[in-house]
């Protein structure tokens, strides 16, 4: 598997107590897929960690093989990992939700004009901001390299994650223009 066969689930913290737990901060919207057992990639190394008790009130997490304060410390500023397959099958998605990981790199379409692709999305307090690489044409055409859509049903009407399609509404091309 390749570096983007993976995704961010977390970042490990300071050690907290002298048993080994670490903060961990949560970088997913899924905290359910942090519990006894379950395993994580490390960055850049084929070593995974196994949790082996997680305190969610807290946010503190015990690795296996890491049970002392001492060893601890070697996951500190760690990102942990999981495979996107993985994801998949441990967080559910509700009707109409989507991953990230699913987004990036769709096409954005208004109508039958193609006007970019996802290359970002931002958290804006209550909703999401999709950052846009404009087509090529547009660019040409003394439009900005890059524009913002939000997630909101007033700019975007469908998602289609098979065809990696974003089909937004006719308030898209104007934001576009006045970006």
């Amino acid at each position: 598997m390749s570096e983007k066969d993976f995704v961010q689930v977390a970042k490990l913290g300071k050690t907290v107590g002298l048993k080994g737990y670490v903060k961990l901060h949560n970088l997913s919207d899924f905290s359910s897929q942090f519990k006894k057992d379950a395993t994580f990639f490390i960055k850049n190394t084929k070593e995974m960690l196994k949790i082996k008790h997680y305190n969610a009130s807290n946010s503190t997490v015990l690795f296996e093989n890491y049970e002392d304060i001492e060893k601890a410390k070697e996951l500190i500023n760690l990102i942990l990992f999981q495979s996107i397959e993985k994801s998949r099958q441990t967080c559910k998605l509700k009707k109409d939700e989507f991953f990230y990981f699913d987004i990036l790199e769709c096409e954005v379409f208004e109508e039958d004009k193609r006007l970019g692709k996802v290359i970002d999305i931002l958290e804006t307090g209550a909703s999401y901001l999709f950052e846009i690489q404009s087509d090529e044409k547009w660019v040409e055409k003394k439009y900005p390299k890059i524009f913002f859509i939000p997630y909101l049903d007033k700019f975007v009407k469908n998602i289609d994650i098979e065809k990696r399609q974003i089909f937004c509404t006719q308030d898209a091309f104007l934001i576009l223009e006045n970006s």
